[in-house]
């Protein structure tokens, strides 16, 4: 059931993701020696996977992006290990957005796109699409270009070094002589605010509403943290956009906690930005939020409704 409250829909697993079905682990062991040697045999024969576990995560990953991508990815040591059925949430939000343009070619970018350079990938292996992937931690640099080159995307994935981590289109559109327009952004923020105390130690949910998620938190300081955690990191998107509305058509970002929604709402609304949308992602016990919006007149469309 979908429950529509003004232009925020409350939708679950996007219809077209290829995980909504779960997959057959047992069989995914038997075929990836990697995964198999990560997981555990039961008495009835089946395997079992320990969500709660880092270096299983990275398995699980690494085999869900071969086994329906023929992607090959490896992450940096202690870097973020992304959870691939929320990304394919995104990007086939994306292509909700991105089809009534009817557009031949589609240029993304992606904000810090980590070492496993996913989202880019993704876009560019299922769509066909030109990523710029920007990220401004060396490591993650490193692997990040690794992962574009082993899968021969270069054609369609440009990794750009971020000189300063405190802005987000501006170092690139500076130095950018081809003045290229862009058809959508993306970005998973980093979730806390480095100016708490214990930033990485808090708990964002209601135990007693939400149960806690089966994955192990997986990622690095920086990926995970940042001055004013996501709000602030989004309202600087905000800014910036500001600045450059003809450079980008729609842009986008998650967000990890609901209250934040209407705050970063608020803060459209104070920037006199109208064209606005939102829309979560589900996966699990795991919820995600996000919003997009346009200087564009066209009204942005909501995307596949989801159940």
């Amino acid at each position: 059931m979908v429950k529509t409250k003004g232009n925020q829909k409350i939708v679950g697993m996007h219809p077209r993701n290829v995980l909504r079905t779960q997959p057959d682990y047992t069989k995914m062991a038997i075929k990836y020696k990697d995964f198999r040697e990560q997981c555990q045999l039961e008495l009835n024969g089946k395997v079992s996977v320990n969500f709660r576990n880092e270096k299983t995560l990275r398995e699980l990953t690494k085999m869900l992006l071969k086994e329906y991508y023929d992607l090959d990815v490896d992450f940096a040591p202690g870097s973020l290990v992304p959870t691939l059925a929320l990304r394919l949430n995104y990007i086939l939000w994306l292509e909700d957005l991105m089809e009534p343009l009817s557009l031949q070619v589609i240029r993304g970018i992606d904000i810090g796109c980590g070492s496993s350079c996913i989202y880019s990938l993704l876009g560019a292996k299922k769509n066909g699409w030109h990523m710029l992937a920007l990220e401004s931690k060396p490591q993650n640099i490193e692997y990040a270009m690794k992962n574009v080159k082993k899968n021969h995307l270069e054609s369609l994935i440009e990794v750009y070094a971020q000189p300063d981590n405190t802005n987000i289109f501006k170092s690139y559109f500076e130095q950018d002589q081809r003045q290229l327009q862009y058809q959508f952004c993306l970005c998973n923020p980093p979730f806390f605010d480095s100016n708490l105390p214990n930033p990485l130690g808090g708990n964002t949910r209601n135990p007693e509403r939400r149960p806690a998620p089966n994955n192990a938190r997986t990622g690095s300081q920086e990926e995970l943290t940042c001055v004013g955690g996501e709000v602030q990191f989004v309202q600087r998107i905000i800014d910036e956009s500001l600045e450059n509305k003809e450079r980008v058509r729609i842009y986008t970002t998650m967000l990890g906690v609901k209250a934040n929604v209407p705050r970063i709402l608020d803060y459209l609304k104070e920037q006199q930005v109208a064209n606005v949308s939102t829309t979560e992602f589900h996966q699990g016990h795991t919820t995600r939020w996000a919003v997009a919006w346009s200087f564009h007149s066209e009204p942005l469309q909501q995307g596949t409704t989801l159940n």
